[in-house]
């Protein structure tokens, strides 16, 4: 995993820097091929913004975050990389569920009782 950060308008620290890695280090556990991450840590207006962008096997992954606290900024945009790439491996894993299924056609379908159409309600009388 890459990981490239820059800082705009802000004084870089070694205290950020391992903020930064130790979050993004949990994007090891949604996949598992090799990625580059460019964080960019900036302040505008009284706000700290933290734009990050991830590049992973054809995908990129952007997120923007501001608040009033760099560290909270740095939180917000990490849970919402996370989460798009939680939806990248659920996408992922049906798809490949669905072909492993299609290759098995004689088994296709067995196990699942079948449906009768509906009969509507009954009218008490």
């Amino acid at each position: 995993m890459g990981l490239n950060i820059t800082f705009k308008n802000i004084e870089s620290t070694e205290a950020i820097k391992a903020y930064v890695e130790k979050k993004t280090g949990k994007f090891e556990k949604y996949i598992s091929y090799p990625m580059e991450i460019h964080a960019i840590l900036s302040v505008s207006r009284g706000e700290h913004v933290v734009e990050l962008t991830c590049h992973a096997e054809y995908h990129d992954m952007v997120a923007t975050a501001k608040s009033d606290d760099l560290y909270a900024s740095i939180d917000q945009a990490v849970v919402k990389i996370e989460n798009q790439m939680k939806k990248e491996r659920e996408k992922k894993k049906g798809h490949n569920a669905a072909h492993k299924m299609s290759r098995r056609g004689e088994k296709f379908g067995q196990d699942l009782a079948p449906e009768l159409p509906h009969q509507g309600k009954a009218k008490a009388r």
